[in-house]
This record gives C-alpha cells, sequence and structure tokens, in this order.
C-alpha cells in the first residue's frame, strides 16, 4: 500500500504543476509529464511487473494530449481521463496478488515524514503515521488540482461559465474556448480574468475547508463562505455571475468536505 500512496503521490504532484495550463499541453510536455510518472514508478517499485503500467502512463498522456489539440474546450475531460486510467492500470498493477516487492528505500522515507513532517496532533498520533502523511498530501492535491478540473468541466457542461463580455475578435490559442452550443454557432470566448480568479479562490477555498474537515472544525467552513460572499457582494447583482459563484463554490466546498471526509475514514 505505501508503494501505492507513493505513486500517486508523484503522479498527482506531476499534474499539479499543469494548473496554470489551460491550453492543450504540447507534445514536449506530455512526453516530459509521462517520463515523470513512468520514473516515478520504477523508483517505488523496480519490477518487470511493473512495465504493462509504465505504457499505460505513457500512452495515456501522449493520447489525452492529442485528444486535448483535436478539442481544447474538453482539455479538462481529458485530463481527468488519463488520471483515471492510470489509477485504474495502478489499481491492478499494485494489487496483493501481483506480489510486487517495494522499494525499501521509500518506506523508510515515509516513516520519516510521519515522525517528523508537520501535522494535526490527532492525525500524527499512532502507529499508522506511516502511511498517514502520503494519505493527507494526496488528498491535498485532488482537491487543490483534481477538483478543479472536475468543478471546471461541470461548469462548462452546464453552460454556468464567466463569458467574455466583448464577443469580438478571432480567438487565441492562449483563450479557453467552449464548443458552440450548436453547428454552425461561434465558439464561445470565456473571461480569462474571471475564470482565472475564480480558480485561485477556488483552490485556496478547498484546502481551507479539507484542512478544517480534517482538524473537525465544521463551523469554521461558514466562515470561509462568509468572506467569499462578502468580497463579491456588489458583483453577485448580476444573474449569470451570481449563478456561476454560487453553483461554483457549492461544488467545491462540496467536494472538499468529500475528500476530507474520505481522508478521515481511510487514517488508522
Amino acid at each position: 500500500m505505501p508503494s501505492f500512496l507513493w505513486f500517486l503521490l508523484f503522479v498527482l504532484a506531476s499534474r499539479f504543476a499543469l494548473i496554470l495550463r489551460d491550453a492543450p499541453l504540447t507534445r514536449r510536455q506530455a512526453v516530459m509529464l509521462a517520463g515523470v510518472q513512468a520514473a516515478a514508478l520504477l523508483a517505488v517499485a523496480p519490477s518487470v511487473r511493473m512495465l504493462p503500467l509504465v505504457l499505460l502512463v505513457v500512452t495515456a498522456n501522449l493520447a489525452g494530449a492529442w485528444l486535448e489539440h483535436r478539442e481544447p474546450g474538453r482539455a479538462g475531460g481529458y485530463r481527468l481521463a488519463v488520471l483515471f486510467l492510470i489509477l485504474l492500470g495502478a489499481g491492478f498493477s499494485f494489487a496483493p496478488a501481483q506480489a510486487v516487492a517495494p522499494n525499501p528505500l521509500w518506506p523508510l522515507l515515509a516513516d520519516w515524514l510521519g515522525r517528523y513532517f508537520l501535522l494535526p496532533a490527532p492525525l500524527a498520533a499512532g502507529s499508522g503515521s506511516v502511511p498517514v502523511v502520503l494519505t493527507v498530501l494526496i488528498g491535498a492535491l485532488l482537491v487543490m488540482h483534481e477538483s478543479n478540473l472536475l468543478i471546471r468541466l461541470i461548469l462548462q457542461l452546464i453552460r454556468v461559465v464567466p463569458y467574455a463580455r466583448d464577443g469580438g475578435g478571432a480567438p487565441t490559442d492562449t483563450e479557453l474556448i467552449l464548443p458552440p452550443l450548436r453547428p454552425g454557432a461561434p465558439p464561445q470566448r470565456l473571461d480569462l480574468r474571471e475564470y482565472n480568479a475564480g480558480r485561485f479562490i477556488g483552490v485556496l477555498e478547498r484546502l481551507l475547508v479539507y484542512v478544517f474537515v480534517l482538524q473537525g472544525q465544521y463551523a469554521a467552513i461558514g466562515l470561509i463562505l462568509a468572506a467569499k460572499s462578502f468580497a463579491r457582494f456588489r458583483e453577485l447583482d448580476r444573474r449569470e455571475f451570481a449563478e456561476y459563484v454560487l453553483i461554483g463554490t457549492l461544488l467545491s466546498v462540496g467536494g472538499a468536505v468529500l475528500v476530507g471526509e474520505a481522508v478521515k475514514a481511510l487514517l488508522p
């Protein structure tokens, strides 16, 4: 189990580097991402039995980048699909029946992190502290980046997004463009300034909620919601923007709570 957790941590950490990139991945970036994940896998579990998973990691990342270039507006969905395939393959490869011998270095490092890494007292206590820090870090990466992809995908599917007001000019390669609502209609340009602001606010919001859930401080979540509502009070007069903020906030907080509760359930 610790080997699987280490591999998952490396995969999520490598994907976190893409949090600011909405444009499709270049071939070079996809190769680098696949190389980092494959190298991490072989470092965690150096075994020939991991070669099929290495092939899956490389193929999934390259295929995902190719699909992103074909449909840039659905890049987030393809990145989530790549992660799902990698996790599915890792579930089979690290199953107890495979009897894969882990690299002895990583349990030692996990033990060191469990002893000296700063964790909330209730989580750091007990003899199960070796996988605790890995599980907590994995949960943090999930709420910061992967939840962001999922929330944006949902908002795009239901078309509750901040559209660009001017609507003029040709789309550029750096813009996030949604597919047209119907055949023959123009692509829909998003307000990137508001979209990026929502990204950073959402990341901080989910991370704080996640920490509060781990600490059992559920009442503190209300302070986050109140502060966010106060900061955007005047902007909520616009119905479309109010719907975007409200639905996005509920998805963001709800996702962070679910991940936090799942992590607490997995901890010893």
